[in-house]
Formats: C-alpha cells, structure tokens, sequence
C-alpha cells in the first residue's frame, strides 16, 4: 500500500482492514486494534470469519458472490467480535481491488450509537447480552414504533440501521407480518398475555418465531428464523403422507407422484417441480406428475429423447448424473430445447437421475425449474436426494405391484389352461379309447379311432407347450 494512504488510514477514526479475497487479514489500523482489543500480530493472519457473529456467517457467501460483481459495497453491517468477548456492531464498506486481488474495508462503529434508545434503563451489560443475541431482538411502543433493536434483528429485515429507526413496527414489509401475528401483538398490548406463534414470511421465503412478552407499556419481542427446523419437520410430514398413499390401492403411481411434488412446492414455493419416466428402451422420457408446469410447456417436453445434449433431463438420463443448469438460455445443453422453455419464464433447471436400486437402469428423472437465474443451496441439494429416493421407492414399488399382478395373470391363465384345455383332450382320448374294439383288431373303427387320438395327442401336446412356455417366462421374471 501507498505509504501516505497507509499513514491516512493509521490516523483515521474509522477501522481499516486489508485481507485477501477469502478474507485472511495482512493488515488493520491502529482504530481496529484498540476497538476491538487485539494487537496486530493477534489479527494477522486471522480470517475475518473467526471474529464474526455466527448468525452473519451466512451472509457472507452473499457478499463475496456481490462483490465478484460490484466490486465495491458500502453500508454492509456485521457484528466483530471484540478479544473481551463483547461483539461490536460495525458498518463497512467494502473495495475488491482487481489488480492484487485484495479487500479494502473501512469500517465505522455504530455500537454505542445503535439499538437501545437513550431514554432506555438498560443497562451497558443487558446491552451487551442482547447485542450478542443469535435471536432477532427488538422493542416497540405503544405507538407500534421500534424503539430498540439487535443486530440479529436487523440482519433479519435486512434493513439498514437508519431504516429501522422508529420506523412503525406494521409498516416493515420484509418481515411479512401476518394477521395472527398482529393480533397477538394486540392481545399483548391490550391483556398484557405473552404468546408464541410461528408464520411463513413469504417477502423473504423463511419460516419465523416470535415469542412476545408486554412490559410496562412495550412490547419485547424476539425472532428467530426456524426455516431449517421448520422445513424438515414439513418434508418429514410430506414423505410419510406420501407413502401412506403408496400403501392405498386408491392412489396411482402418477397420483402419489402428483402428491409428493404438490408439497414440495408448497415448502418451496419458487420451485416448480416434475418427474419424467424413462420408457423400455431407455430412449425418451415421458411425464408422469408435473402439477406447476405451465401446460403448454408439459406437453412440448412430453417424449423428449435422452441424449448428451438434451436439456437437463435428457443429459442427466444419459449420463446418470445429475445436471445442474443455472441459465437454460445460456446454457449449451438447452441449445436446441431452449425455445420451448424460455416462453414460459423458466430459466434455470436443475435434473437428478432416479436410478433402480436393482440394476443400473434409470427409472425416470426429477426436475426442479426456477423463475430466476440460480444454482442450488446445500439445504436444497439435500431435499432433492431426500426426494430422489422417495420417488425411488415410490417408482419401483408400482413396478413391484405390476410385475405380481402380471405374474398373478399368467398364473390363472395356466390354471385356466390346466383346468380346461387339458382336460377337453383328455377327455376325448379316454372316450376314444373306450371305443377301441379289444376283441377284433382288424375291426375299420380302430383305424379312425386311432386316428382322432393322434390328432387330440397333438393338441395336448401343444397345450402342454404352452404351459411350459408362461412357467419359464414367470421363472425368468423372478
């Protein structure tokens, strides 16, 4: 670094920090170090990761994937651990300097100016606590203005501080309050009750908990995102549902498979699922339950051929692995399919292989199409595995039910052949041969009985054939 710029950033109220892209410190300024208690040779070499709240590890991704793309961000706001344990709440602004790959951040401390309004009794550790809270944290009057808040909180409604500031708790659209939740915040107000109640925040696609406690005459409410626990107890709900219906005789493979991505998309809701079965010969594919799937578009991809340059589903069929295609229109597998899909608004679809348990045959594909440009998060990669096998289950189950009631078939097709077409020529021979004249052997109606016997022999004979044939198609099914 340019040493007058350096000397700048040295004297500068404001924290400075350079690190590599990954986010390895090299260097901070005097202001990082007496903040946040470290001496410089503590913080070099440490990744800004290990000093960071675990609730805005997630973020971070995101702000790396931004700035890859801006190179520069400004405002972003994060929680720093300080050496004493106590996390500061610190506003950066961030330049990504192409030229020797390094992150230039500035950062101003906003701790004692954020969150617990002045007139506030709480006291600096009560501060620090709620500060540290994982849990979203806020505070409202009886005005239905925020009057204090936690960073968790804030990282939440992803607004900035001066966003939150008073602002009228029923006028903060991303945290998509419901009407339960707004009269429990009433019944909080009016009854002095506490209450707990979990929603879908549809602004932002994730599942929250509110537990509100009235005090004097405020509101103190926390929040926590429960998106993970929430999903899985859904899915875990779905799938049982699902093989219950697999158990009923009253359901259909294409029925149950309808089900079972219904409730895929109703947990996620920007998704737009379908299942294609691979037919005998392994050639093309053919929809089975597709229940978002515009139409129009089912039926342009009905009998799509499986090949190394077929769309999503017919690639991942031919390879046996699964595709991922986060641009359909860019993308050189959907070349030649593109047109069919890009009309709808579809721009991404991701494919997965349904593979038999018994053989290496592919039994049908599960696609997953998107609105937007994107590629899967590791929480989705694990429901499509989750999914992928129950419609594994599900699949070879029918086949299972198919192969006994074709096996069922044929067995009383033999019973009807042994009761009926055996016993019509057996019948004839022994007439035939009550008939013999023992007595004179030269008599001309041995001749012709002889005849007839031959004949009916023969017939037997074929009936016969015929059975053996359907017992060793039944042994070579098995």
């Amino acid at each position: 670094m340019d040493s007058r710029l350096s000397f700048l950033f040295e004297q500068s109220n404001d924290l400075f920090c350079v690190s590599d892209r990954p986010g390895t410190i090299i260097h901070t300024n005097s202001t990082f170090q007496k903040v946040l208690g470290y001496a410089e040779t503590e913080l070099r070499g440490t990744n800004m990761s290990e000093l960071s709240h675990p609730a805005d590890l997630k973020r971070k991704e995101e702000l790396l994937k931004t700035l890859t793309l801006s190179k520069e961000i400004n405002g972003y706001e994060s929680r720093i651990k300080a050496k004493n344990g106590r996390y500061y709440n610190i506003k950066w602004s961030f330049i990504l300097n192409e030229e020797d790959g390094l992150l230039y951040s500035t950062g101003t401390n906003l701790t004692d100016k954020l969150s617990i309004d002045e007139q506030s009794n709480v006291t600096d550790n009560i501060q620090h606590i709620i500060q540290s809270f994982n849990e979203g944290f806020f505070v409202i009057n009886s005005n239905w203005q925020i009057t204090a808040f936690n960073p968790a909180f804030q990282a939440i409604t992803g607004l900035t501080t001066e966003q939150l500031k008073n602002i009228n708790f029923r006028q903060l659209d991303s945290l998509g309050i419901t009407d339960e939740v707004m009269r429990q915040m009433e019944t909080a107000f009016n009854g002095n009750i506490s209450s707990q109640v979990q929603y879908f925040n549809a602004y932002f696609n994730r599942w929250l908990r509110v537990n509100i406690y009235p005090y004097k005459n405020e509101v103190m409410v926390f929040v926590r995102d429960i998106t993970g626990i929430k999903t899985q107890q859904l899915i875990l709900a779905l799938e049982k549902n699902v093989l219950e219906l697999n158990a009923s005789s009253l359901y259909s493979l294409p029925e149950t498979i309808n089900e079972l991505l219904k409730g895929i998309e109703e947990i996620f809701p920007d998704m737009i699922c379908s299942v294609l079965e691979v037919d005998e010969a392994q050639e093309k594919l053919w929809h089975i339950a597709a229940p978002r799937l515009p139409l129009e578009c089912y039926n342009a991809v009905n009998g799509l051929a499986i090949g190394p340059k077929a769309g999503s589903c017919g690639t991942a069929v031919y390879h046996r692995s699964q595709v991922i295609v986060s641009n359909i229109e860019t993308d050189p597998l959907w070349s030649d399919y593109k047109h069919l899909i890009l009309p709808y608004g579809l721009k991404a679809c991701w494919s997965t292989p349904i593979i038999s348990s018994y053989s290496a045959k592919v039994l049908a594909s599960f696609a997953i199409y998107y609105t937007t440009e994107r590629e899967p998060k590791p929480e989705e990669i694990r429901m499509i595995e989750r999914t992928a096998n129950i419609l594994r289950v599900l699949i070879e189950n029918k086949k299972n039910q198919d192969h006994v009631k074709d096996q069922n078939k044929r067995l009383q097709e033999i019973a009807s052949i042994s009761s009926h077409e055996i016993r019509r020529p057996v019948a004839t021979i022994l007439g035939l041969v009550n008939l013999f004249d023992r007595n004179n052997l030269d008599n001309p109606m041995n001749k012709e009985i002889i005849n007839h016997i031959d004949i009916t022999a023969k017939e037997l004979d074929g009936v016969i054939h015929t059975i053996v044939e359907k017992t060793i198609f039944l042994k070579g099914e098995e």
